[in-house]
């Protein structure tokens, strides 16, 4: 179905015979800014194509500027394809929005999500024009689907309450709400008039303003979340092991200093310094991938033996680290064994072959606040070094002046980051 210049212009005449003609270029002005929008995030996820929350906002925009569009030349004719064309944008725009937003917080199936809204829309609009309700098929559908979207996002935040803390969560809850009960006013207003809905009226105006603000929130919101998310992951790139995902010496030593900070002077500490016996005999026998999967296979036997709110860090090669609170010497002592005889009685299978591990352990006690975290670290490695003399597979505690340990390539690398 063409429409010819002549055309246009008859109908935008028509629009600005309604109340309010300047919506017409309010929604001509919220259309270019989509569009523009959207060809300003395209460039962003080209660059990196894993951030698929990219792509939702792109596409989000993209179907609001295109729908806004329509919206202007479709005038007040509610029952031209035109206008059905229109509102499947705008009602895909809200769902891709929302999925983008939801995305950023664990929602693994957007686009489905997606899908589902726009067919509950043209469900909708099918039953209301089999109603006999021609006139406000369109727009009651939208707000229908649209509130259905509200109650999802409200739905998916309040069973995910791990997914966010504090304000993030609260405001994603509150925009939820607003969103769900400003469509249910306006749905009521729309049925509630006398007039067809129509560009130029004042319930229009309240549905644009309502619009632009809600979906500008949730453009702030999403900006903000993904600011935080690439803050994390900047943080995990500098503080975690790639290999391994338990921290990193300095993610080791991060942590450490703000146990140290919220500690009481009576609170005691206990370093343990762990090295896998003749790792380098794996590497050797069985190859570097398999070395690096046998490191794996140790993280998770420690891990197994301590409690979350412990830290566990990988310092450097085959080293590793713990920091816990302890009541005395023996409760150390106990948490040392358990990880070595773990460990000892683990069978692990490569290529066929079954492979033990053991582990040496040096354990070096605190009290209080730690003032020297490298000196602490330095008793842990005299002690660990003590236990590789004594024959390995064995836990030595620092109990004063030990002999200072060589320091392998591996360990002079992770001591210099």
């Amino acid at each position: 179905m063409g429409c010819t210049p002549a055309m246009l212009r008859s109908r935008i005449a028509d629009i600005r015979d309604f109340d309010l003609p300047y919506n017409l270029t309010a929604v001509i002005a919220w259309s270019a800014d989509s569009l523009l929008l959207a060809a300003f995030l395209l460039p962003l996820w080209l660059r990196n194509r894993t951030r698929m929350y990219v792509l939702y906002w792109v596409f989000a925009l993209l179907a609001q500027g295109i729908g806004l569009a329509l919206l202007t030349v479709a005038g007040r004719d509610d029952l031209r394809l035109i206008g059905m064309i229109a509102f499947t944008g705008l009602i895909g725009a809200r769902a891709l929005s929302t999925a983008g937003l939801l995305s950023l917080c664990g929602e693994d199936r957007p686009a489905a999500f997606t899908s589902v809204i726009v067919a509950l829309w043209f469900a909708a609009v099918v039953v209301s024009r089999l109603a006999g309700f021609d006139s406000v098929a369109n727009v009651a559908s939208f707000y229908i689907a649209a509130f259905t979207v509200a109650i999802y996002g409200f739905y998916f935040m309040a069973k995910n309450l791990h997914a966010l803390k504090g304000p993030f969560r609260q405001s994603l809850m509150a925009i939820f709400v607003i969103e769900a009960l400003t469509c249910l006013a306006l749905l009521s207003a729309y049925n509630l008039q006398e007039e067809p809905p129509s560009l130029g009226s004042a319930t229009t105006s309240i549905a644009l303003i309502t619009g632009f603000v809600l979906f500008s929130l949730k453009g702030f919101l999403a900006v903000w979340l993904t600011v935080e998310r690439l803050e994390r992951d900047l943080r995990d790139l500098a503080f975690s092991d790639p290999l391994t995902g338990v921290l990193n010496r300095r993610g080791v030593v991060d942590e450490i200093e703000k146990m140290s900070q919220r500690s009481a002077k009576s609170d005691q500490f206990a370093f343990f310094s762990l090295d896998l016996d003749d790792f380098k005999s794996i590497n050797d026998v069985h190859g570097h991938n398999a070395g690096d999967r046998a490191l794996v296979n140790f993280t998770h036997v420690v891990r197994q033996c301590l409690r979350e709110r412990d830290i566990f860090g990988r310092t450097g090669g085959e080293e590793f680290a713990i920091f816990t609170r302890v009541t005395d010497r023996n409760t150390a002592g106990q948490i040392a064994e358990r990880i070595r005889s773990t460990l000892e009685a683990t069978t692990f299978h490569e290529d066929g072959h079954e492979l033990k591990m053991t582990v040496s352990i040096g354990v070096t006690l605190m009290r209080g606040r730690i003032g020297n975290i490298e000196s602490m670290l330095s008793e842990a490695d005299r002690a660990l070094y003590q236990a590789k003399g004594d024959g390995r597979n064995r836990i030595v505690f620092y109990d004063g002046p030990m002999p200072q340990p060589a320091k392998s390539a591996d360990r002079e690398v992770a001591l210099a980051v």
